[in-house]
């Protein structure tokens, strides 16, 4: 497995021909969606980040379909991602495959999550200490991950909380568990073992290696994802900024996302492999 170096991805709709001939070809279907600004728009709030009813809907269709596996990959938590998709057959990994259900993976296991929460609590206690009375980012605690959102406030100000949660981790870095990772609007502390590509990758060689992979997300850490599928993979960007991405296509919004994934519905009837 070899991540292709990063360049600048094409739109989706100029290749819809020879996507649609992939899909048609295939044995089975793997689709690895992330959650956040793929499935959902970003929101100021992450607790506000709520699905449509015509995502749930397309979800639960594709998770119902003969040839098809959906998993969503997450840096979510488990416990929220199956709050806000109380969907069966649905394959859930969160904190970036940390926390998989069901269990198909050994990350977990290879994982010692209270020393990774030990080495949380020692970052927020650097953090309090150096923020004092002054500005704080807002924290996210996912038990085994802490999120430090920056969005909604001043450039000005999102820099400085920006340092200063930097400046923490260096504090405590030497022997930690952790590692500090950047995101749209957000820095994330996590267990150092963790990938979301890796992670993703293991679950479909476990579940479905003869299918064909079609992986969807638009932040930093989906460029592991991308990597991850390069070679063998359907790998699509989200959003409408031309930067370079490991991702061979892009789509410019979630609500472009569930467009297509009822279309990637449609192709899998019209090939004959969805059943009555």
């Amino acid at each position: 497995m070899t991540a292709r170096k990063g360049r600048q991805p094409v739109e989706l709709e100029r290749a819809r021909r020879s996507v649609k001939a992939r899909i048609m070809d295939a044995s089975s279907l793997f689709l690895a969606l992330d959650y956040d600004g793929t499935l959902v728009p970003i929101v100021a709030r992450p607790e506000m980040a709520r699905p449509t009813e015509a995502t749930i809907a397309i979800l639960e269709s594709l998770s119902q379909t003969p040839g098809i596996k959906l998993a969503i990959v997450s840096g979510r938590s488990l416990e929220v991602l199956r709050r806000f998709l109380p969907i069966p057959n649905l394959i859930l990994s969160g904190l970036h495959g940390l926390e998989i259900w069901p269990q198909v993976n050994r990350v977990a296991s290879r994982t010692d999550v209270h020393a990774v929460r030990v080495d949380l609590d020692r970052l927020l206690l650097a953090l309090q200490e150096k923020v004092g009375g002054g500005n704080s980012p807002r924290i996210e605690d996912k038990r085994h991950a802490l999120a430090f959102h920056f969005r909604g406030e001043k450039p000005t100000v999102a820099a400085r909380m920006r340092k200063v949660v930097h400046e923490a981790f260096e504090e405590i870095k030497e022997g930690a568990r952790i590692k500090l990772v950047p995101g749209k609007q957000v820095l994330e502390a996590r267990a150092e073992n963790v990938d979301k590509g890796e992670s993703t990758r293991s679950m479909w060689e476990q579940l479905a290696p003869s299918s064909l992979p079609i992986v969807l997300g638009d932040d930093v850490t989906d460029e592991d994802l991308f990597g991850a599928f390069s070679d063998v993979g359907i790998t699509v960007r989200v959003g409408k900024a031309a930067r370079k991405s490991q991702a061979r296509y892009f789509l410019k919004s979630p609500a472009d996302v569930i467009t297509w994934l009822g279309e990637i519905q449609a192709i899998w009837r019209e090939a004959g492999k969805a059943g009555n």
